[in-house]
């Protein structure tokens, strides 16, 4: 089972970096980079799901309007800040205002969440979710990482119960690298590795599950950089940026992938793993 999907945000919605300093005459990207994906995906005959923020629901509904008329959503909050960094009552406030501007733009309950970074891994951020009506999450890391901390043993799909309150848990994919994970299949780790390393793990995991996951910006080679990052930062950022249109194109026309929409219907709930916090 492979299940592709796609965090809607601008170019400049990097982590840890305060984006609302950028320059307004380069905002708008994102409705290009959605139509490419738009093009890839017909092209491939490929269904995704689309998690979208709720700062780019609020100025651009006409096109979250287009993304619901043809493909599965979900939210990604509102603001793309590390939950972490967040008070439960901010939290609750960031996921809340997306899900409410979402659901008026489309007439339709959103049920599914991507915490920005995978960054959900503490009780109290699983109690909110629930309470927001969240039924399907995919936040959650089988390993430790830059943003979260690794609270499954697999990245398998599993139920989350958090004091009764039980979520369909999907979470990315990890992949390994001389018998050690180094991170997720996607965004960019997607963009830096070749095509035929991909092509192979991707043969290894489909057969069970794998679940993917790109951002509009990921094919956008002619972005504008963010000055003044650390050069760490810059090559995660930026590297590989021109081929990953292409790559992407083969992956979808190499092997099918379906939506979350699909996927959680074939999923035995009954058996997989209940991680239970409290």
């Amino acid at each position: 089972m492979n299940i592709l999907t796609i965090d809607v945000e601008e170019w400049f919605h990097l982590l840890n970096v305060d984006y609302l300093i950028i320059d307004k005459q380069f905002e708008g990207r994102i409705e290009n980079n959605v139509e490419r994906l738009f093009s890839i995906l017909e092209a491939t005959d490929i269904k995704a799901t689309f998690f979208i923020l709720g700062s780019i629901a609020k100025n651009y509904p006409l096109l979250v309007k287009r993304i619901a008329e043809r493909y599965d959503i979900g939210t990604h909050g509102y603001s793309h800040q590390l939950v972490s960094r967040f008070t439960k009552e901010e939290f609750k406030e960031d996921l809340s205002l997306s899900i409410n501007i979402i659901e008026d733009i489309i007439g339709k309950k959103i049920t599914k969440y991507r915490a920005p970074g995978f960054s959900v891994w503490k009780e109290r951020y699983f109690e909110i979710i629930a309470d927001c009506g969240i039924e399907i999450d995919c936040s959650v890391s089988s390993i430790n990482h830059s943003y979260g901390k690794k609270i499954i043993n697999e990245s398998k799909p599993c139920i989350i119960d958090c004091n009764g309150r039980k979520i369909k848990e999907l979470p990315p994919t990890t992949i390994s690298l001389l018998n050690k994970k180094i991170g997720f299949l996607g965004g960019g780790y997607f963009r830096l590795f070749p095509y035929w390393l991909i092509k192979r793990w991707t043969k290894e995991l489909q057969d069970d599950y794998l679940l993917s996951y790109i951002h509009p910006r990921d094919l956008d080679y002619g972005q504008p950089m963010l000055k003044n990052l650390p050069m760490i930062r810059k090559f995660k950022s930026y590297v590989g940026l021109k081929g990953a249109e292409k790559k992407l194109r083969q992956w979808l026309n190499d092997f099918r992938f379906t939506d979350i929409a699909t996927a959680e219907k074939d999923i035995d709930w009954d058996n997989v793993p209940v991680v239970k916090l409290n």
